[in-house]
């Protein structure tokens, strides 16, 4: 049992990083596509 919870605290801090990561690049490419606007207007 010991084993099978350190299994799953591993693919939660896993999957905490992948969604840190992809909201991390969401909010770059928002910025980047805000900036991209206020730019060309």
């Amino acid at each position: 049992m010991r084993e099978v919870k350190e299994m799953e605290v591993e693919r939660l801090r896993q999957l905490m990083l992948l969604s840190s990561k992809q909201s991390n690049r969401v909010a770059l490419v928002g910025g980047n596509h805000t900036a991209a606007r206020f730019c060309t207007r």
